[in-house]
Formats: C-alpha cells, sequence, structure tokens
C-alpha cells in the first residue's frame, strides 16, 4: 500500500514538474502562451503575503517558473510581455527573496538582451520603486540581485539618467549607509556561502560601485533634492572607508579592495565631488566677523578702507598681541595649521591627505562641463606648481652682476607626488636648507579658510577670494620680488616677517590672466616701503604693487619664534565681468535688449537687426578705449555686501554708494566722448580678414547674458567670429552711412541707459559666478574630508 502511495505521488511530481516545463517553453514563443500558462502563478505569487512551508506554494512555484525562463527561454526576455512588466514591481517586492531576487536577474536580462528594451524598463516608475524595495530587503541575495539589476539597466546613458532620477539614489544611498552592519543584515537562511565574511565584503563593494555609478549619473539639480544628512552620511563612508582605506593606501588589503571594486579611483572622486557640491557649509562666517578680525572693530574702518586705500595704495592692520586669543577668525586658523607645533608637524598639518585642484575656466557656470573637462584627472595627487611650489630667492649678494634675485626650486616642474609620506619628508628636508613652502588653493582644502575666502567675496562683491599659505625658516625669502595681478590681504599667522613694497608708477591695473610686464630693472632697493608684520597683523597690497618679503627681520628680539614664519594671503580676484569695463558691458547690454522689446524707436525688423550689429561694435569700442582708461579696470563694488549696523557706517555705506554711481557716470561720458567707431571696426575688419577671434575671446563671458527677441537677431558670444563677419559684411558698403548711425546709437545709449537695470544684472550673473565657484569650492574640500558624520533613518 505504501509503495503503491509512493508511486502515485512520483508520478504526480513527474506531472506537475512537465506543465511547469511546459508552461515555461510556451512562454517562449509567444505573449499569449506566457499569459495564459506563466502569468497566473506569478500573479497569485505576488498577491500573496501568506508564508506556506510546503513546495506547492505560489512563491515556491513563482520561484521555479522564474529560473526556468532565465535558464531554458532566452526568447521571452527580448522584450518582456507586457503582463510580466506590469507585474514586476510586486515581484520585486516580494516577501519571498528567491522570488524577489530571481525577478531583478529577469530584468537585468532582458535589459543586456537588448539596450532599447533596457532603457524602457528603466524609464518605467514602477519597476523603479520595486527595485528600490528590493535594495531595502533583509535578504544578502535579494540586494545583490537588485545591485546587479541596476547595473545592467544602466548599461546606456539614457537608463543611467533614469534610474538616477528615481527613488533607487536615496534608497542606495541608505544602504550604503548601513553598510559597516551588512553582515548582521543577512538572513541565514538564504545564505549559501561558506565564508559568510568574504560574501558580505563583496557585496559592499557591488553597492559601493552601484552608488558611484548612479551618483556620477544624476542630475545636479534631482542630487540638491535628496535629505542632506542622508547625502553627508553616505560621503562620510565613501571618503573614509573607500577612497581613504582603499585607494589612497597601498597594502595588500586595499590592492585586494581596488580590485574587487568596478568604480576607477577617479569616478569615486567624481562622486564624492557631485555629493558635495550643495551641502549647506557647517563653517561659515558672517562678512561683519571677518572684516572685524582684519580691520578692526569699528564698524566704519572697512569703508574707510575702500574709499582710502582700495586699489590706491598699501595699508597696515596692527593687532594688539592682547586680542588675538578673543579674536574667532585667528584663533581658528591658529588651530588649523597647527601652529603651536615644531615646523616638521606644522608641514604635517598642511602637506597631509592632499589631492590636486585643477583649475577652473574663469568663465564656466557650468559644473557639469567642468567635471566633464577633469573628468580623468580628479582626485588626483598634487602637481608641482598648480598646486604647491618649494622655492628660495639667493640673496642679492650672490648675484654676479646688477639685477633681481631669482627663484631656485626644490622640485621639477611638473612632478607628482604619489608617495605622500616621500612627499612630506622632501618637504621637511627642503625647509632645513632655507626653501619657502608655498601652498595654493587653502580655500579648497580647509573649511575654516574657506569660511574667511567666501565672506571676504560677499563683502568685496567679487566672485571668489583665493587662500595660499607660505611657511618660511629663518633667514630666507621664499618668492622673488613681484606684483600681482590681483589685491592681496596678507595675515600673519606665525613669526615675523619684513616686507618691502615700493609704489606703483603704473596708472592701468595689472588684469587677470594677461601676461605679466618685466620688472623694472632700476627699482631703487632703498625706495619701497618697509614693514615688519608681527602675528595677527595684516598687509593690503594692491594689484601691480611689487613687493619681497624676508624673515630676516633685522632684529631677533623681535622673533617670537625661531626665526620661521607662516603667513596667508587672500587673494581678491577680480574677474573681468566685475570690472568697472564689465559692468559698462553689462549696461549695454541691458538697455539694449528694452529696445529690442520695444520700449524705443527700434520697432522694424531692419532696425532690430541694426541694434545688434551697433552694439557689437560698441561693446568692441569699450573694451579699446579700457585698453588706455585707468578706471576701467577697477573693480566695481555695486554688490559689496558692506556692514551698516550704525549711523556712522551708514554714512560711510552712502558714501561708498554715491562713489560708485559717480563711477558710473563719468563711465558713461568717457564712452560718449572717447569711443570710436573706426577704430573698433578696424580691429573687426582685421580679425576677419585674419580669421583670428583670438583677440575677441575676452568677449566669451557675455555670453551668460540672457538674449530676448528673435533668435536670428542675438549674438553668439561663443561664436564671434560669425557675428563679426556678418557685421563687416553689413557696413562695408556704407561706411559713412554706418558711422552715422553708430553715432546715434551710441548717443542714445549714453543718454538713456538705466544705472539700476545693469546693478540687478550685474548681481544676477555674480550669484550664477559665486554658485560655480562655491559647488566647486565645497567639491574640492569633500576631496580633502570636509564633511559631517551622521546617522540616518530609512529613507520612506
Amino acid at each position: 500500500m505504501h509503495s503503491n502511495t509512493t508511486n502515485r505521488n512520483e508520478k504526480r511530481k513527474k506531472r506537475k514538474e512537465r506543465g511547469d516545463e511546459a508552461a515555461a517553453d510556451d512562454a517562449s514563443p509567444s505573449s499569449a502562451s506566457f499569459d495564459r500558462h506563466v502569468f497566473p502563478i506569478l500573479l497569485a505569487a505576488a498577491q500573496t503575503t501568506r508564508q506556506y512551508s510546503n513546495s506547492c506554494s505560489p512563491a515556491t512555484l513563482a520561484a521555479r517558473l522564474l529560473r526556468r525562463v532565465l535558464s531554458r527561454s532566452p526568447q521571452v526576455l527580448s522584450p518582456l510581455p507586457d503582463s510580466l512588466v506590469a507585474l514586476l514591481p510586486r515581484l520585486l517586492s516580494s516577501s519571498c527573496s528567491s522570488v524577489a531576487a530571481l525577478s531583478c536577474e529577469v530584468l537585468g536580462a532582458a535589459a543586456l538582451r537588448s539596450m532599447e528594451a533596457g532603457e524602457v524598463l528603466a524609464s518605467d516608475s514602477g519597476i523603479a520603486s520595486g527595485l528600490a524595495r528590493a535594495l531595502g530587503s533583509r535578504s544578502q541575495r535579494v540586494t545583490e540581485a537588485a545591485c546587479n539589476s541596476i547595473m545592467d539597466l544602466s548599461a546606456s546613458s539614457v537608463g543611467r539618467e533614469r534610474l538616477a532620477g528615481s527613488p533607487i539614489l536615496p534608497r542606495i544611498l541608505y544602504v550604503f549607509s548601513q553598510v559597516e552592519s551588512i553582515c548582521e543584515l543577512v538572513d541565514s537562511r538564504t545564505t549559501k556561502y561558506t565564508n559568510r565574511d568574504a560574501e558580505a565584503n563583496k557585496i559592499s563593494y557591488l553597492i559601493i560601485d552601484t552608488v558611484v555609478l548612479l551618483v556620477n549619473s544624476c542630475k545636479v539639480d534631482k542630487l540638491q533634492s535628496i535629505q542632506q544628512e542622508l547625502v553627508r552620511s553616505a560621503l562620510c563612508l565613501l571618503y573614509n572607508k573607500v577612497w581613504k582605506k582603499v585607494l589612497l593606501r597601498s597594502s595588500a588589503d586595499c590592492n585586494n579592495g581596488k580590485d574587487q571594486l568596478q568604480s576607477r579611483e577617479y569616478e569615486i572622486s567624481k562622486a564624492i565631488f557631485r555629493l558635495s557640491i550643495d551641502l549647506a557649509s557647517p563653517a561659515c562666517l558672517e562678512a561683519d566677523v571677518v572684516w572685524k578680525s582684519i580691520f578692526g572693530q569699528t564698524e566704519s574702518n572697512f569703508q574707510n578702507f575702500v574709499l582710502a586705500y582700495w586699489e590706491k595704495s598699501p595699508n597696515l592692520y596692527r593687532r594688539k598681541q592682547s586680542t588675538q586669543n578673543d579674536d574667532p577668525v585667528f584663533s581658528a586658523l591658529h588651530s588649523t595649521f597647527n601652529l603651536g607645533a615644531a615646523p616638521d608637524a606644522i608641514i604635517e598639518s598642511f602637506i597631509k591627505g592632499l589631492v590636486s585642484c585643477p583649475a577652473i575656466a574663469s568663465d564656466e557656470l557650468d559644473i557639469n562641463s567642468f567635471l566633464q573637462e577633469v573628468h580623468y584627472s580628479l582626485g588626483d595627487a598634487v602637481k608641482y606648481r598648480q598646486d604647491i611650489r618649494v622655492l628660495r630667492t639667493q640673496e642679492p649678494s650672490e648675484q654676479i652682476s646688477r639685477g633681481y634675485a631669482t627663484e631656485e626650486h626644490f622640485f621639477d616642474d611638473g612632478t607628482v607626488f604619489l608617495d605622500e609620506d616621500a612627499f612630506t619628508k622632501n618637504c621637511k628636508h627642503a625647509f632645513k636648507n632655507g626653501y619657502s613652502i608655498a601652498l595654493r588653493g587653502m580655500e579648497f582644502r580647509s573649511e575654516k579658510v574657506a569660511a574667511i575666502a567666501s565672506a571676504l567675496a560677499d563683502l568685496f562683491g567679487q566672485p571668489s577670494v583665493g587662500a595660499n599659505i607660505y611657511f618660511s625658516p629663518a633667514r630666507s625669502q621664499g618668492l622673488a620680488r613681484h606684483y600681482d595681478d590681483h589685491c592681496v590681504l596678507v595675515w600673519q599667522l606665525l613669526g615675523c616677517k619684513k616686507w618691502m613694497v615700493w609704489p606703483n608708477p603704473k596708472l592701468l591695473l595689472p588684469r587677470l590672466y594677461e601676461p605679466f610686464d618685466p620688472l623694472d630693472g632700476n627699482l631703487d632697493d632703498n625706495g619701497g616701503r618697509v614693514e615688519v608684520l608681527h602675528e595677527g597683523d595684516t598687509m593690503y597690497i594692491p594689484r601691480g604693487y611689487v613687493h619681497e618679503a624676508h624673515t630676516d627681520v633685522g632684529d631677533p628680539q623681535m622673533n617670537a619664534h625661531p626665526g620661521y614664519s607662516l603667513h596667508l594671503t587672500l587673494a581678491i580676484e577680480v574677474e573681468p565681468p566685475f570690472e568697472w569695463e564689465g559692468f559698462a558691458h553689462i549696461a549695454l547690454h541691458c538697455w539694449v535688449e528694452k529696445q529690442k522689446l520695444g520700449f524705443s524707436l527700434f520697432d522694424k525688423s531692419q532696425a532690430k537687426e541694426e541694434i545688434s550689429l551697433f552694439s557689437l561694435v560698441l561693446h568692441v569700442a569699450i573694451r579699446l578705449l579700457s585698453n588706455n582708461d585707468p578706471i576701467f579696470r577697477k573693480a566695481c563694488l555695486v554688490a559689496a555686501k558692506l556692514p551698516s549696523s550704525s549711523s556712522c557706517a551708514t554714512a560711510h555705506l552712502k558714501a561708498l554708494r554715491s562713489s560708485q554711481r559717480s563711477t558710473f557716470d563719468e563711465i558713461i561720458r568717457n564712452i560718449e566722448m572717447n569711443c570710436s567707431f573706426k577704430e573698433a571696426l578696424r580691429s573687426i575688419e582685421l580679425a576677419v580678414q585674419e580669421r583670428n577671434d583670438e583677440p575677441f575671446q575676452w568677449m566669451s563671458w557675455l555670453r551668460h547674458l540672457p538674449q530676448e527677441g528673435d533668435a536670428d537677431l542675438r549674438i553668439d558670444f561663443s561664436n564671434i567670429l560669425e557675428a563679426l563677419e556678418e557685421l563687416v559684411e553689413a557696413f562695408s558698403s556704407n561706411p559713412e552711412q554706418a558711422l552715422v548711425g553708430f553715432t546715434g546709437f551710441k548717443s542714445r545709449f549714453c543718454r538713456c541707459v538705466v544705472y539700476e537695470d545693469a546693478c540687478e544684472s550685474f548681481e544676477t550673473l555674480l550669484r550664477m559666478y559665486r554658485t560655480t565657484r562655491n559647488q566647486y569650492m565645497r567639491g574640492m574640500m569633500a576631496l580633502h574630508g570636509a564633511h559631517v558624520t551622521g546617522v540616518v533613518e530609512n529613507p520612506s
């Protein structure tokens, strides 16, 4: 009897298996067969939440079918039946780990068979939500399958972008933030691995790869919408557990980690950068705190500085030693550089953990363009001259003939410092042998310095302020005698340093990015101003003023330390749009846009075309005028955020505002009297004739100003040569008539331009510049470990 029962059960089992096989096989040739035989079982499994203990449960049957679909019927995957696509969100969320994992595998297999199908599946919001829930499973198998499925669906750029903009990204960031406890989350009933720790490590690397892929594929505005604490937590792990421990060390374990990661080092650097660019900075200083620390506690001091010294002459601000400990800004800097330690420890405080800070284009307003430009080099080791210089200048007495001392560099140009320990050791050795260490971009490497630089940028109404540190040994000179193309505030943080600053005989201030003129060989060594800066003192040196500095101050008793010195320079860089010339271009642009919209006499298409051409000529004429007129090169401070908390400060603020308006009025009179149509047209004709637009590349930033009206009438400042060709063609037939028209156009502009309109557009452009510069600054600081740890709750 027992034997007969056993035989019947075996026959029943075989018939059941044949039925399942037939269902899977029938699913191959047509969706109808799939819907008839497979779909009902999968639907039952998707809707069933009850747990079964026998092998006939809907989930068990569904898992068996999904396995056979994967192994025996690849045709059904291309494309997936619509009914299965509709069911996948539920299957991916199944409480049965086998069903959820196999559904992820089906999804990935379908994506691999057809990129087009993968893009469609990745764009399905239901599937994305189902994958997000699968990522939150307590089963390691499901998590792994979900990550692999995401990787498969991301084979195309469209698929990556769709998934990165879905709920999957915040979910994977949360899963990653719990990566250290993944071993605890593994369901032992579904674990098949013999080495549990090794497999948990494997899934950790897979999660990291998925995070990096999606973060780097996500649009910036989508990243901005993710919870900041979640981003901070992921950043902390990505930097400390991956970037710092796996990528920056060279041990065998870390090399093994590199091998297990699919993500390359620059991709991980990019993910860290992108996650951080819109995080609120925890170290923030108000502008009034910074100006009080530099210029003194009296509220009117800064306004006095702007009106009396800014871009006119150097000035020294003495700090009482008794007030240093009460100054929060000076105290923050003192702790940042470990200034109470020995020189070797000070060097380590700013050398350790450095990465290179690649230059961002002066007119770049899209952080994504910058990231594409430096795609393979982000996170590289520091480079000589780009990031750091180690140099000394010979004493004048050692010169063979009359002339200036020359700089001697410890490293060769372009050296990349891959071995951090060896690099640090060499810097210490160089310092002991009289070399100064000059490190650029401190606003990208230290949150406290970045906060000071950002506050100063607000104070002066400029896009950014650079920060460099200079650490010099006793009886030495680092940089040779030189001048800068930017104004600097020198802040003495440790020891003393003697400065010599010579008057600037030139009326024209040097511009950023322009070649430096050779120094005058007849500069009188005794004709400069001599100042010794003590700890806490600051000195302002305008751009164009020649200067040099020594640690040999002539009186050993003046040095509180054994002769060495550390100072911070804050560089207030006035970029082209934010000089008065730039403001004049903005004023012209605003007025022209009003004319195009019909607020004046230009209501005919031909007249509208002429206004575009005349405005282009006037832009060129303003540029030519600025090459010889000092006022155009001065910084425009209409967007400066000045303090005004007292009646005295308010009076100075009004005086400064009035001064800015007076400068603008003077510039407009200058434009009307001296802008030459013939000179501008001649320079344009020469460029067109030689097919050379280099002399007009300064105009590229004008592309950031909005242009309304007909597209055909807009000037393409990114392809300026084409616009110049059209201009020459239009004016060449009758230049005298063109001159008359231009003269009337210029006169109307100078008579009707609205200062307030230009101020509004100027401030809008400044915000755009500041946004990109701040994004760059936060991204680079993250690569130097500047972020906050945090534990986040499971996101809904």
